[in-house]
């Protein structure tokens, strides 16, 4: 069992339940830089590096005003593996967290309990979450949709991302990314407040009617379920109303 799986935390408040969303951009509109790292841990060493995120990297990251959100989940199938969705203000701000004493320390330290690190730069398709409130369920999906239905697919998951986040309560967050090299694959997460709050929404009328129009538009398809988790919602990269919302592919 993970003794502190919370470490992952990398929010600071719990806040009320309901909350109004909004996408997440810089302060002058544009997409944030988001990336994926995946790390392998050696045999029953992922609570150590957690123990370490929580120790060195959490408290330098949240005095670091470019770094916006380090949201993680394990896998339920395979507890060695963490996934790591991260978004920052720009490139500048990846390297100033990446390149800090704290960050430095904790990779010195972890380097021995890992297997294998993986990092990918991707493109924000959708970036939607609730200014406050906590989650408890993350899962994350891999697709590949045929390339002639690209511009559909990214048109529907973010009318519904958008109004998932804002109309179910239950629904904290959803993430959608595209690699750069095959704009095709997509890499999703999605925060729930609770396993109640996400079967809900999964019977949910709207999420059937998505789900029908996704379906033809998917060549592959892979869920990743996630060990439970518990994800504090902040407001850091959001600004009120929509009136930066940003097109990533032009």
């Amino acid at each position: 069992m993970l003794k502190k799986f919370s470490a992952i935390l990398l929010g600071s408040m719990i806040l009320a339940s309901t909350a109004s969303a909004d996408p997440i951009h810089t302060p002058v509109g544009n997409a944030p830089l988001v990336r994926w790292t995946v790390v392998t841990a050696k045999d029953d060493s992922i609570d150590e590096i957690l123990e370490l995120e929580e120790k060195l990297v959490t408290p330098a990251k949240d005095l670091e005003p470019g770094t916006y959100y380090i949201y993680s989940g394990i896998d339920e199938s395979n507890p060695n593996v963490m996934r790591t969705l991260e978004i920052y203000e720009n490139s500048d701000a990846y390297r100033l967290h990446i390149t800090s004493k704290n960050f430095r320390e904790y990779q010195a330290k972890r380097l021995p309990m890992v297997e294998d690190v993986k990092s990918l730069e991707v493109i924000p398709i959708v970036l939607e979450q609730k200014k406050s409130g906590t989650g408890l369920v993350v899962c994350m999906h891999r697709y590949e949709i045929s390339p002639e239905s690209l511009s559909d697919y990214q048109d529907l998951v973010t009318a519904e991302a958008e109004r998932s986040v804002r109309d179910e309560d239950g629904v904290i967050g959803i993430y959608v990314t595209a690699e750069i090299d095959k704009p095709n694959v997509i890499h999703t997460m999605e925060i729930y407040r609770n396993t109640l709050a996400r079967n809900k929404y999964l019977k949910s009328k709207a999420y059937k009617n998505f789900q029908s129009q996704l379906a033809p538009m998917i060549q592959s398809q892979t869920d990743i379920e996630n060990l439970p988790t518990h994800i504090d919602m902040t407001d850091k990269g959001m600004k009120t109303g929509r009136e930066f919302l940003f097109n990533p592919f032009g």
